[in-house]
């Protein structure tokens, strides 16, 4: 983002020091600062600076994964389902905005940062936000066969489902969970979901596909959710309705490409 900006982590690991050594510099290597001031007592070994977020900066240590979304001001874990393990490498898909992480000893995990670049300090304090949904082509069924003829010999990993995923920020629960509403251009109702409403970040995906999306949990019921085509490409209008409060953004489904 600035060519005068570059961040440093060095790690005191061989020589039993577990302080959090990371730096900045804003000068081109004149002058450094340390950032390092609310992070754990555990080694860095790595640090990465969104490509989008100047102010998201992303730490791997000996504990896992630390974010600061205001330029190092705050320093806060990113656990989710994530192990307590070293990490040892960091990187950003420049397209989908995964954060890859490579561990030492618990293999490389993959998740989706698009909602952490979108977070603000206002965002944090609001009882609720809802992020931007990113558009979609609904692909349907995909190839079938066997892919694992050679075990694990080769890396492999799950397609995303077909879906928006709505994801969205409470500051406290709620009984009843929320609710996910779908609407066409025209302001018609098309699609209901009801979701989680945890403290924090939650999230649901609509599968494009009109009614009620709680279809319940017997395999008739699934089927006949399956059996329902798709609604066509266009813009659809997404509400969130939780504990009296209400924020809507607008989803795509894109057309899908042969």
């Amino acid at each position: 983002h600035d060519p005068a900006t570059a961040f440093v982590a060095k790690s005191g690991f061989r020589d039993d020091d577990f302080r959090p050594f990371l730096y900045r510099t804003e000068d081109y290597g004149q002058t450094w600062q340390s950032i390092g001031a609310g992070l754990p007592e555990a080694p860095i070994n790595v640090v990465v600076q969104d490509l989008e977020n100047p102010d998201l900066l992303i730490v791997g240590n000996d504990l896992g994964v630390w974010v600061s979304i205001d330029g190092a001001g705050s320093w806060h874990r990113l656990q989710a389902n994530l192990p307590t393990v070293p990490v040892h490498d960091l990187t950003i898909h420049p397209r989908e905005a995964d954060l890859v992480v490579g561990t030492y000893g618990r293999a490389v995990w993959v998740g989706d940062i698009t909602p952490i670049r979108q977070l603000t300090v206002a965002s944090l304090e609001a009882p609720l936000h809802l992020f931007d949904v990113e558009p979609r082509a609904f692909y349907g069924l995909r190839a079938l066969g066997n892919f694992h003829l050679f075990g694990d010999r080769y890396l492999s990993a799950p397609n995303e489902p077909d879906g928006l995923v709505i994801q969205y920020l409470l500051a406290s629960a709620h009984d009843g969970g929320a609710t996910v509403i779908i609407a066409d251009a025209a302001g018609t109702e098309i699609a209901t979901l009801t979701s989680p409403a945890e403290p924090g970040l939650n999230s649901v995906r609509w599968d494009m596909r009109p009614g009620d999306a709680a279809t319940g949990d017997d395999w008739r019921s699934r089927m006949r959710r399956f059996n329902t085509p798709p609604l066509p490409p266009g813009d659809y209008r997404i509400t969130v309705r939780v504990g009296g409060h209400e924020a809507t953004t607008v989803g795509s489904i894109r057309q899908r490409i042969r």
